[in-house]
């Protein structure tokens, strides 16, 4: 999966298993090691009915895999990871068709536009004490580059790494404190002066 055919078209299991952006989010979750679907859903703050639904198409897909079943108060938790050569497994994020990264890409952020302005609407961006927005232009060369690209994902890792402590603390999700945090690095469209100042 996640081949091209000889006609150089996308493979349809991956265009499939890209087609809604919860299902990325969840592959990009995976990324991280393997999980259910409600250890899943109480990270990002979706409904276990859709992520579960999500999770049935991705594993339709070939992208993921039952690794575990685990008893729990009645129920069967069951556990998925990416498959080594599924869409998303041993494949980067810039093997997908830049067609569908740059949708993916404008989706996100339109998410994050709609969700930010939402709750300046209903004033809660500076509700709690640390809440805020903050954004630097920057100028780096190619090292500096990469070196933001390992501070990025350090960063994402350790928010993660919260909302997965804070999830084991809680008896519920609706217990607590529904927030977003974003980050983001892109180079600025040409023509556009960066003042680092």
């Amino acid at each position: 999966m996640g081949k091209k055919d000889e006609g150089g078209e996308v493979d349809q299991q991956m265009v499939r298993a890209l087609a809604h952006p919860l299902r990325v989010e969840i592959l990009r979750q995976l990324e991280e090691g393997p999980s259910g679907p409600k250890r899943l859903a109480d990270r990002i703050g979706e409904k276990l009915g859709n992520v579960s639904y999500h999770m049935k198409v991705l594993l339709e897909c070939d992208c993921i895999e039952l690794v575990e079943t685990i008893p729990q108060r009645g129920a069967v938790e069951h556990i998925y990871k990416l498959k080594p050569n599924g869409a998303m497994g041993s494949q980067t994020w810039k093997a997908v068709p830049p067609a569908l990264r740059t949708r993916y890409a404008g989706t996100a952020l339109a998410d994050f536009t709609t969700r930010a302005v939402e709750a300046l609407d209903a004033g809660t961006t500076e509700s709690r004490e640390g809440s805020g927005v903050t954004w630097l232009p920057l100028n780096v060369d190619e090292q500096g580059w990469k070196e933001l690209r390992g501070v990025l994902g350090k960063v994402e890792k350790g928010f993660r790494a919260v909302a997965d402590k804070s999830a084991e603390r809680m008896d519920s999700p609706r217990d607590g404190i529904p927030v977003i945090v974003a980050v983001a690095a892109f180079e600025i469209a040409s023509g556009q002066d960066v003042d680092p100042s």
